[in-house]
């Protein structure tokens, strides 16, 4: 991946890849009614989101993994979509804001360790704990997020 840290927190957080789930939540309220648009919508999230989850469990560099991993969240929220029920479109939309949040903070949290450490391959990285106090924080804040655990227990 040859974007910079900031580029790739951004494209991969917000805008490049939600445009495609929001032409489907356009188009949802019209074909949602259809068996072929649940069938198709649900299978190729499903899909995507454990194909991906697969193939980011077998990388090494860390912004590879936080990209396949955005290609699970982007199958999940296909999935959602799919569904089609009221309670289905709420949780994906608040998903897509969540994902957004944690999901820039831990492409910044790759940056700032490529940068202090000069790799970004998890083979290599060890003992930054001493050395990257502060991004471990931010690193296990956004990594709680991901994982749906509120903050306010945390203070």
């Amino acid at each position: 991946m040859a974007a910079p840290t900031p580029v790739s927190a951004y494209l991969h957080s917000a805008t490049m890849v939600k445009a495609g789930i929001y032409l489907l939540a356009r188009v949802s309220p019209i074909y949602s009614g259809t068996e072929v648009w649940v069938v198709t919508l649900m299978l190729f999230g499903g899909v995507t989101a454990l194909w991906c989850a697969l193939v980011a469990l077998k990388q090494t560099d860390l912004k590879l993994m936080l990209a396949y991993s955005t290609n699970v969240a982007l199958g999940k929220l296909t999935l959602l979509l799919g569904l089609g029920t009221e309670l289905a479109i709420a949780a994906a939309m608040l998903f897509i804001v969540a994902h957004s949040f944690y999901k820039a903070s831990l492409f910044m949290v790759v940056g700032n360790i490529d940068k202090s450490t000069g790799t970004r391959d998890i083979q290599v990285l060890g003992g930054l704990k001493s050395l990257l106090l502060l991004s471990l924080v931010a690193a296990v804040i956004a990594g709680l997020s991901k994982s749906g655990v509120p903050h306010d227990g945390l203070s």
